[in-house]
C-alpha cells in the first residue's frame, strides 16, 4: 500500500554551535509529514554569509559555490532517498531516510567488512581447534619416548602439512584484511 507523503528538506543555522573562528554549522531537517529529524550537513558559514530567505550562502563567502553545491546534493539525494524508501516499501520516515542516506555505500562496505572479520575469526578458531587435535596426536604418539610406526609418522606428517597449508590460507586472509584497513590510515 503506497501512501501520498509530503517530504519537505530545509537547510539552517545553528547558531549555538558557532565555532571559535565563527562559523557555525548547517543543518538539514527533514519532513515527512509533520514529522521531522535533523543532521548536520557538515557545512559552516559566517553569519553574514547566510540568506536566511534563500536558505543558501552569498557570494561573499569565498567558497558560496562549492557549499551551495553540496547543500544541493544533500537535498537532491535525500530526495532520491525518500522515492526510494516509499517504492520499495510503500512508505518513508524521517529515521530511515537519514539513515538510507547516511549508509548507502559504507553500510554495504562495514557490512562486507564485518563478514570478512566474522569469517576469519572462525577460520582462524578452527583452525586453532585442529592444531590443538593434531598436537594431543602427536602427543600420544610420542608418548613415553616411543617413536610411533613409520605409518603413524607418515599420516603425522601429512596432517601436519595440510594444517600448515591451511594456516597459510588464514594468514594471508588475515593480512588481506589488515592490510587494507592500513591502507586507509595513511
Amino acid at each position: 500500500m503506497n501512501f501520498k507523503q509530503k517530504l519537505s528538506i530545509l537547510f539552517y543555522l545553528v547558531r549555538s554551535k558557532r565555532s571559535k573562528d565563527g562559523k557555525i554549522p548547517i543543518y538539514v531537517r527533514i519532513t515527512i509529514d509533520g514529522l521531522d529529524d535533523y543532521f548536520s550537513s557538515g557545512c559552516k558559514v559566517l553569519d553574514e554569509d547566510w540568506d536566511g530567505e534563500k536558505k543558501q550562502v552569498l557570494p561573499t563567502d569565498k567558497s558560496y559555490k562549492q557549499t551551495n553545491k553540496t547543500l544541493g546534493q544533500i537535498k537532491t539525494d535525500l530526495e532520491r532517498h525518500f522515492d526510494l524508501l516509499q517504492a520499495k516499501d510503500g512508505f518513508a520516515t524521517t529515521v530511515l531516510v537519514i539513515e538510507s542516506y547516511k549508509t548507502p555505500i559504507n553500510g554495504a562496505k562495514i557490512r562486507d567488512e564485518k563478514t570478512q572479520n566474522l569469517a576469519f575469526s572462525d577460520a582462524l578458531d578452527t583452525l586453532i581447534l585442529k592444531y590443538l587435535k593434531f598436537s594431543d596426536k602427536r602427543k600420544k604418539a610420542y608418548e613415553f619416548d616411543q617413536t610411533p610406526p613409520p605409518e603413524r609418522k607418515i599420516l603425522l606428517d601429512e596432517e601436519e602439512s595440510i594444517l600448515k597449508k591451511e594456516l597459510t590460507k588464514v594468514v594471508k586472509q588475515g593480512n588481506d584484511i589488515f592490510d587494507k584497513k592500513a591502507t586507509k590510515r595513511h
